[in-house]
């Protein structure tokens, strides 16, 4: 079936047969079917969970075409129950797919897989041994390369971290001192002229502050940052699969309007159009003091590694 042929049925009603120019004007006319966006697709484009079978969950159009599963355990539970190379060509297709279909030019990041159903950096690394040169093979550019057993430090006890004046509450940290200084971008920097790297920390609700209300001004920050040749990390004082549902968390404003789904929409957006930016998740403000401080004194090494990877790892 052709594209277009396929847009056509698509754009086709089920119920009764009538056409419509766009897909809104269908979407339109099921009311007076007295149907639900997920009701109609669920009933005529059935489409089931290749783990246990239950239909997939209707959380919006793409979603429900995209996903062939309804949650991340059962993809990975699907992955244990094929062949080796059943398992990676899947693998290897869902990354084809999401360079054709989302126009991506940059090999997909752990937080990019994390958020999306995809398997993260390390069950590619265990069906292929380089996510990266998988990544290159398929057409899309790596920026980072696979990292080492630790990133190590070198020792800088006359360093300093600076910290911005419009920060409220400083982080302490072990190995350096900190001097208060008003900053171009950031929150935090190193004394080092080489560095170039600041680190914007945020709570959940700044995150989710930021990447909706705030995406904007946000975004030139990020131009900013990226002018002057440095490299960004927002660092979120938060566990990934619990910002993932941050709906669900009890100090998150039940007041917030925006999805998990349109934030880390947002989020991946950035990650491919701004390659000097990392998202890094941590689990709380004491590792953000030590994860910051090893940043810092790992001599630029972090710009060649997927932070949120090498955090998953214990590598950084």
């Amino acid at each position: 079936m052709s594209l277009k042929t396929e847009k056509e049925q698509l754009h086709k009603c089920k119920v009764c047969d009538k056409t419509f120019a766009t897909e809104r004007s269908l979407h339109a006319h099921l009311k007076a079917h007295k149907l639900r966006l997920a009701e109609y697709y669920q009933t005529y484009y059935p489409r089931y969970d290749k783990h246990d079978g239950n239909i997939i969950k209707f959380k919006n159009k793409d979603y429900y075409f995209e996903n062939d599963f309804n949650s991340r355990q059962n993809l990975r539970l699907w992955l244990k129950g094929q062949s080796k190379p059943e398992a990676k060509e899947y693998c290897r297709e869902l990354l084809i797919s999401r360079k054709e279909k989302k126009d991506i030019v940059f090999a997909p990041t752990q937080v990019e897989l994390r958020t999306l159903m995809m398997p993260p950096v390390q069950v590619y690394n265990s069906f292929f041994d380089d996510y990266y040169k998988l990544c290159e093979e398929v057409g899309l550019i790596s920026r980072y390369k696979k990292p080492e057993d630790k990133i190590s430090v070198k020792n800088q006890s006359s360093a300093k971290i600076y910290v911005d004046t419009r920060e409220q509450k400083p982080l302490d940290f072990e190995n350096l001192n900190k001097q208060i200084k008003n900053l171009k971008f950031g929150d935090y920097a190193f004394s080092d002229r080489d560095s170039n790297t600041y680190i914007e920390r945020k709570s959940v609700s700044d995150f989710i502050g930021t990447l909706s209300g705030g995406f904007d001004r946000f975004t030139r920050e990020i131009e900013r940052a990226g002018e002057a040749e440095a490299s960004l990390i927002v660092l979120i004082e938060e566990d990934l699969n619990k910002c993932r549902s941050f709906n669900f968390l009890p100090h998150v404003s039940r007041k917030i309007k925006a999805t998990p789904e349109y934030i880390f929409h947002n989020v991946r957006y950035l990650i491919q159009a701004y390659p000097h930016l990392q998202f890094l998740f941590v689990k709380d403000r004491k590792e953000s003091s030590r994860v910051i401080e090893k940043i810092f004194l790992s001599n630029s090494t972090h710009k060649y590694y997927d932070l949120q990877y090498c955090y998953d790892m214990k590598v950084l």
